[in-house]
C-alpha cells in the first residue's frame, strides 16, 4: 500500500498539531518505509528527521496584519493543497491521508482518494475574525469533505456516531483512532526524586497542569476551584502558556488571594514536562477546546505517568479513561474543588495505576498501526 500523508503544519513541536503530526508520521515511516510519501510546508530552515517533501509556503495569512479576516488562512492552505497535487499525482499513492480540512476538501474535490482525520468541524472551532459568511462557507466545506472522503478517521467514538447519524459516511468507512503519547518520554518516575531534581517542595500536595497554550482550556476555572481547598501545603503548578495568558492568570490568582500557592513555569522541553507530571500528586484537565472530538494529548501523557487525573466530564474523555479519573461537571466550581480534594486521598492512587494500564494502547506506534489497518480496510472495501 502506497500512502501519502499531507499536513499543513510546521514540525517544530510548538503546537499540539505539530507534535501529533511529527510523531504520527515518524511511526508511519517506520512501518511503511518507501511506501510513505510525506508532504509538509517549509517553515524557515527546519528539516524533519524523516524523508519529506517540503513545499515553500505562499504566506497569504500575513495579510491579516493589514486586514483582519479569517479567510487568509484558508486561502493559504488552499494554495498549498493545489501545489501539492503535482507531487501527489507523481507519487501515485493508493490513498492520501490528512488531518487538514482544506487539504482534504481540495484533494477530494479533485477526485483523489482521501482519508480524512477530523479533529473538529472547522466551522465550529473557536477562532477570531470568522464572519457569518465565512462560517457558512466552512460548514459547507466540512460536510463536503466528510461526504467525499474515501474514509473518515474520528478521534472519538462520540464523534464517530455523529458522522454516521448525519449521513456523511456509512459506518464501515468511519474509524476511531484516538490521539497518543510518546512512550520514550512519558512513563512512571519516582515522585520524590523528580521533586528534588526540579526544586519543588518535597512535602507539598502538588497539582500540575501542562499545556503549550492556556487559551480555551479553563485555567481560570482551575484557579477558582483551587482557592477553596484551604490547605496550606497545597500547591498548583501551571506549565506553559503565552506571556499575556500568564499575566491574566497571575492577576486572577492575586485577586483570589492564592498567588503564594500558585507557581507559573514557562514552556519546557518535553522530558522536563514529563518530570513535572511525575512530581505531581494529581494532574488536571480543567476543560477542553472541543466537545465530541476532544482527544487532548495531555490526557494520554498524564495517563502514562500513573498519577490521579481530575478531569472535566466529557463523553469523549470518559471513553478513553473510564473509571481511571475523577470527573466534575463543566462550570461546577464546588464539584471541581471536591474532585481536587479527593485526588489527594491515598485511595486515589489506584486511579493512576488504572490510567497507566490503559495508556499502553495509545502509543504513537500503536496509532500508526491503526492508521495502516484503517487505510487497508478502505482500499479493500
Amino acid at each position: 500500500m502506497r500512502l501519502c500523508y499531507i499536513a499543513y503544519s510546521p514540525l517544530n513541536l510548538e503546537s499540539a498539531n505539530s507534535i501529533q503530526t511529527f510523531n504520527t508520521v515518524r511511526e508511519l515511516g517506520a512501518l511503511l518505509g518507501e511506501q510513505l510519501t510525506t508532504i509538509v510546508p517549509r517553515f524557515g530552515n527546519e528539516t524533519p528527521p524523516f524523508p519529506a517533501r517540503q513545499l515553500a509556503r505562499v504566506p497569504v495569512n500575513k495579510l491579516a496584519r493589514f486586514y483582519k479576516s479569517g479567510r487568509w488562512s484558508y486561502m493559504e492552505r488552499s494554495i498549498f493543497a493545489e501545489r501539492a497535487k503535482g507531487i501527489i499525482r507523481a507519487a501515485a499513492p493508493d490513498l492520501i491521508y490528512t488531518r487538514d480540512m482544506v487539504c482534504g476538501n481540495r484533494l477530494a474535490r479533485a477526485k483523489l482518494p482521501v482519508m480524512y482525520e477530523v479533529h473538529d468541524l472547522e466551522s465550529k472551532h473557536p477562532g477570531e475574525n470568522k464572519s457569518a459568511n465565512l462560517i457558512e462557507m466552512l460548514r459547507r466545506m466540512d460536510e463536503q469533505t466528510l461526504r467525499e472522503a474515501r474514509g473518515v478517521v474520528s478521534l472519538t467514538e462520540t464523534f464517530r456516531h455523529q458522522v454516521i447519524a448525519h449521513g456523511w459516511q456509512p459506518a464501515t468507512r468511519v474509524f476511531v483512532i484516538p490521539d497518543a503519547y510518546d512512550d520514550a518520554v512519558y512513563f512512571p518516575r519516582d515522585k520524590q526524586a523528580m521533586r528534588a531534581a526540579l526544586g519543588l517542595p518535597l512535602e507539598s500536595r502538588l497539582f500540575v497542569y501542562a499545556g503549550l497554550t492556556f487559551k480555551y482550556r479553563g485555567l481560570d476555572a482551575l484557579l477558582r476551584a483551587f482557592q477553596p481547598l484551604n490547605d496550606a501545603d497545597a500547591r498548583l503548578v501551571l506549565i506553559g502558556g503565552r506571556d499575556f495568558e500568564i499575566q491574566e492568570l497571575r492577576a486572577l490568582a492575586g485577586t483570589l488571594g492564592i498567588m503564594e500557592r500558585v507557581q507559573f513555569v514557562k514552556r519546557q522541553a518535553f522530558d522536563v514536562i514529563a518530570q513535572y507530571l511525575a512530581a505531581a500528586d494529581a494532574l488536571v484537565i480543567p476543560d477542553t477546546v472541543t466537545d465530541a472530538t476532544a482527544s487532548p494529548l495531555k490526557m494520554f501523557e498524564y495517563m502514562a505517568v500513573a498519577r490521579p487525573i481530575v478531569c472535566v466530564d466529557r463523553a469523549s474523555l470518559r471513553e478513553i479513561m473510564g473509571d481511571a479519573a475523577l470527573y466534575f461537571p463543566r462550570g461546577d466550581t464546588q464539584q471541581f474543588t471536591e474532585a481536587l480534594r479527593n485526588a489527594l486521598h491515598p485511595s486515589a492512587q489506584v486511579l493512576g495505576t488504572r490510567a497507566r494500564e490503559r495508556a499502553a494502547e495509545f502509543t504513537y506506534r500503536r496509532r500508526a498501526e491503526k492508521i495502516v489497518r484503517a487505510a487497508q480496510a478502505v482500499l479493500q472495501a
